[in-house]
C-alpha cells in the first residue's frame, strides 16, 4: 500500500477535510486507503461510495444541522429527566435519512481505495474497525454517534458509538497496512503547530479539549525517536511534520494538513453555510501551502 488519507473526527469542522480533499484531487494525489473517525468516517464513506469532491462540497453547503439531527425542548427534557433508561439529547433520524439517500452502499462495496471507519465497542472499550465490505448505514451511524448527544447503535447486538473518545485520528490502520505516504487531516492547529499560551479561562478549556483530541494520534505512533532536550532533562514527542517523526516511521512519510487557527468550541456543531464555505476554503488553501512542498507526483 502506497498512500493513505487519515480523516479526524470533529463534527462540523469536517468541511475542512473536503477542502483538503479538493486540493489532493486537483494534484491527482489518489489514496489507496482512507481511514476516518466520526465526521471523518462520514467523509470517507461518501468518497468511497462514488461521490465526487464537488458533490461532497454541495452536501456540506446544503445540509444544515436540523437536516442532520434535531434538538428540541421535549427531547432535552426527556433526556434530562430520564433516570432508568438513557434517552439521547437529539433525534438523529434526519441523519439516517440523509445517509440512506446519499450513500450508495453497493458502490462502496466495489470502491478502489480501501475505506476503514473506526467505532468504539461500548462494552469492551476497544476500538473496532470496519472496512467497505462490512459497512452498512448502521455502521456509519455508530461511527458518528457522539456520546450523550446521539444514541448508540447496535451491530450484531453489541452497542457502538463514536470512537473519537479514544482514537480521534485513526492512523494505526495505515501504519499497520504499510502505507508509505500518509496525509493526516487534523481539525486543530494543536498537534500540527506550536500553540500559543492561553490567556483566558475559555482559552485554557479550549486548549485542554484540543490536547485531549490530538492525544490518541501523537501517542499512538510506533517507535518514536525521542527528542532529548538535555537542558530541560525531558523527552518530547516530535510534531507530525518533523524530521524526528519521519525517521521514527521507518521510511513512511507522514504529512499533516491542519488549520492555522483555533476554531473554537462552537465550530463543532456549527453547520452554517458560512462556516462550511470558510472551512472548505481554509482546507484547500492550507493543504496547498502545507502539503505542496512535500508531495511529488
Amino acid at each position: 500500500m502506497k498512500r493513505a488519507l487519515i480523516l479526524s473526527g470533529g463534527g462540523a469542522r469536517g468541511a475542512f477535510q473536503v477542502g483538503v480533499m479538493k486540493y489532493l484531487n486537483e494534484i491527482n494525489w489518489t489514496p489507496d486507503l482512507i481511514c476516518g473517525t466520526s465526521v471523518g468516517a462520514l467523509n470517507a464513506v461518501a468518497y468511497g461510495s462514488g461521490m465526487s469532491i464537488d458533490q461532497m462540497i454541495r452536501l456540506w453547503q446544503t445540509y444544515r444541522r436540523k437536516r442532520m439531527f434535531r434538538v428540541t425542548l421535549p427531547i432535552l427534557i426527556r433526556s434530562l429527566q430520564s433516570r432508568t433508561r438513557f434517552s439521547p439529547m437529539s433525534d438523529t433520524r434526519p441523519l439516517k435519512k440523509l445517509l440512506t439517500e446519499n450513500i450508495n452502499i453497493d458502490a462502496l462495496r466495489n470502491t478502489t481505495p480501501e475505506i476503514i471507519i473506526s467505532t468504539l465497542n461500548m462494552m469492551t472499550g476497544q476500538i473496532e474497525y470496519f472496512n467497505q465490505h462490512a459497512i452498512k448505514i448502521k455502521h456509519i451511524m455508530a461511527a458518528s454517534a457522539i456520546p450523550g448527544l446521539f444514541g448508540w447503535q447496535y451491530i450484531d447486538n453489541v452497542p457502538y458509538w463514536d470512537a473519537g473518545l479514544m482514537v480521534n485520528t485513526p492512523i494505526a490502520p495505515a501504519l499497520k497496512l504499510g502505507a508509505k505516504e500518509i496525509i493526516v487531516v487534523l481539525h486543530s492547529p494543536v498537534g500540527a503547530f506550536n500553540a500559543r499560551e492561553p490567556r483566558s479561562p475559555m482559552e485554557v478549556a479550549e486548549l485542554v479539549f484540543e490536547h485531549f483530541r490530538i492525544g490518541s494520534y501523537t501517542n499512538s505512533l510506533p517507535d518514536i525517536s525521542w527528542q532529548i532536550n538535555p537542558d530541560a532533562d525531558c523527552h518530547k514527542t516530535p510534531l507530525p511534520n518533523s524530521p524526528q517523526l519521519q525517521l521514527a516511521a521507518k521510511g513512511t512519510k507522514i504529512l499533516t494538513a491542519a488549520p492555522t487557527r483555533m476554531l473554537g468550541f462552537k465550530s463543532l456543531l456549527n453547520f452554517s453555510l458560512r462556516q462550511a464555505n470558510t472551512l472548505i476554503d481554509e482546507g484547500y488553501n492550507n493543504a496547498r501551502m502545507q502539503l505542496k512542498p512535500h508531495l511529488i507526483n
